[in-house]
């Protein structure tokens, strides 16, 4: 158990090294909410096709017009486009079906879908490393991973994802920044 519970972890590297900054106290706050953004990014680059930007960008712009089951057979239309590649897919044309739902159109419907979904897996992923802490590594271990994962999700802005998505330019090799002055390393408390 010398390596640490991240090791055996059962998702993408990317989350491994979220877990690794978020247990082992070497690393400060900053360090576990700079890598939150570049894990979004990865699953987004994997699990997010070429044609479902497009696809979602028209689901949003319906203005109404349609009839339900046209609306429905466009939303199964967009879980399909997004199938065999993860669920990220689905659950942001899920969360586009809400929006809809409650009225909302265009690109501002079509960003808080996508806000909705970052969120969603985000949540998801934590409470996964929490409970992989929990079995692996005891109760303190967890609650303290849970407080510094909760207090970077918080701070992690997903304004800058959801752009580099709309944008289409979500990279699977984004990492965060690198610390390589004399003056990067942990700092005193």
């Amino acid at each position: 158990m010398s390596d640490g519970p991240y090791r055996t972890l059962k998702l993408r590297q990317q989350w491994k090294q979220l877990l690794k900054r978020a247990y082992q106290l070497a690393f400060d706050d900053q360090d576990v909410v700079e890598m939150i953004l570049p894990a979004l990014e990865r699953d987004c680059a994997w699990e997010i096709t070429k044609d479902f930007m497009p696809a979602l960008d028209g689901f949003c712009s319906d203005h109404g017009n349609d009839l339900f089951e046209d609306r429905n057979a466009r939303l199964d239309e967009l879980r399909r486009i997004s199938a065999g590649r993860g669920t990220l897919g689905s659950v942001i044309a899920d969360c586009a079906a809400e929006q809809l739902a409650e009225g909302k159109r265009g690109p501002e419907a079509m960003r808080q879908a996508l806000r909705e979904g970052l969120t969603d897996r985000l949540a998801r992923v934590s409470k996964q490393m929490e409970e992989h802490v929990l079995r692996e590594a005891g109760e303190r271990k967890a609650i303290n991973v849970r407080s510094r994962l909760d207090s970077a999700m918080g701070q992690a802005a997903l304004d800058g994802l959801i752009d580099k998505l709309v944008g289409g330019s979500v990279s699977s090799r984004a990492a965060p920044p690198k610390h390589s002055g004399l003056e990067d390393g942990v700092g005193l408390r």
